[in-house]
């Protein structure tokens, strides 16, 4: 079973031949098409003009695939990886592989996309090169010299879809031992988040999941739990005078707001 979350920005025709390039290599079971929903009269009103538009004419000429449309920012870091983490999540819960379109969206969400593609072994990443130079703006919107452009500029000749190479490695649990390892560090990001994102020393850390006193025992399994966590760029263990400051890192915030996410799903 095969899940494409296509990031749909300034391009049409190299995002539906990509679509159309899977579906007939390996068959689709359920498509998303990520749109720009940002309303706004600066300079981004362009690109979430071209987005939805893009966006709901995929929709209509593979309406046979059912798509299921979801606004977003993808100018925005932690609203873009909230949105993507969230059908990563639930996709690798349901055992599907996702296949993640970045042919056109910002340059931001490209790296969101690569960043949580990173933390899933059933994550790839593919982009449909243009046969073609880019096309310029051209005009403004409602033009009639900027629908010529925007006609134009989505309707680029493609080439075959090329799959971004990633390494081997995911953050996600290798082993029945590292996923409940997993869960209980899920959990500790999660504490952090609601206290702020800082504890001022392990004994926080263990007092907020229920123990009331931090025996020698705890102080060392949640003293590597926090290190695992630390190793994979969550949180930051900054040791002072006379404690441990635990503190999420920009990552953390933005990975355990993803994981409030689900739990309110």
């Amino acid at each position: 079973m095969t899940v494409i979350v296509c990031l749909v920005g300034t391009h049409f025709l190299r995002p539906f031949e990509g679509i159309r390039y899977w579906s007939r290599l390996q068959g689709i079971t359920r498509l998303y098409l990520l749109y720009s929903s940002v309303k706004t009269e600066d300079e981004t009103a362009i690109f979430s003009y071209m987005s939805k538009q893009n966006a709901e004419s995929l929709k209509e000429k593979l309406e046979i695939m059912d798509p299921i449309m979801v606004g977003y920012d993808p100018m925005d870091h932690r609203g873009a990886f909230r949105s993507i983490y969230g059908i990563m999540a639930q996709a690798r819960k349901d055992g599907e592989e996702v296949l993640i379109d970045i042919t056109s969206t910002t340059n931001l969400t490209q790296g969101v996309a690569l960043t949580i593609a990173l933390m899933f072994r059933n994550a790839r990443v593919y982009t449909v090169p243009s046969k073609q130079p880019a096309w310029y703006v051209n005009g403004k919107i409602g033009d009639e010299r900027f629908q010529e452009w925007f006609q134009n500029a989505r309707n680029q000749p493609s080439l075959e879809p090329l799959e971004i190479q990633l390494p081997g490695y995911r953050l996600e649990p290798h082993s029945k031992h590292e996923e409940k390892e997993w869960e209980v560090e899920k959990t500790v990001l999660g504490l952090l988040r609601e206290h702020g994102g800082e504890a001022e020393s392990i004994s926080d850390i263990i007092r907020w999941s229920g123990y009331k006193a931090a025996s020698s025992t705890l102080r060392n399994r949640y003293s590597r739990i926090v290190s695992r966590l630390e190793l994979k760029g969550f949180v930051d263990a900054d040791k002072g005078s006379k404690m441990k400051v635990i503190s999420l890192t920009e990552f953390g915030h933005i990975f355990a707001e993803a994981l409030s996410d689900l739990a309110d799903v």
